[in-house]
C-alpha cells in the first residue's frame, strides 16, 4: 500500500496557521506572495515547504 502524500492534520493546522499570520499571504484569496501558492492546499503535502522557510516539508 502506498504511503499518503499528506501529512497529518496537526500539522497542517500549524503551517495554515504560519502562513495566515505571514505579511506575504495576499489575504483576498489566501496565496502566497513569493510562491503564488493557495495555502490551503500546499499545507496539507508532505513535500511542500515555505519559500521563506518558515516551515519544511516533511520527508
Amino acid at each position: 500500500m502506498a504511503e499518503s502524500p499528506h501529512v497529518d492534520l496537526e500539522i497542517q493546522q500549524k503551517r495554515l496557521h504560519i502562513c495566515l499570520a505571514c505579511d506575504r499571504l495576499f489575504a483576498l484569496t489566501k496565496n502566497c506572495k513569493e510562491c503564488g501558492c493557495f495555502v490551503k492546499m500546499k499545507v496539507k503535502y508532505k513535500k511542500s515547504e515555505c519559500p521563506l522557510g518558515k516551515w519544511d516539508a516533511e520527508e
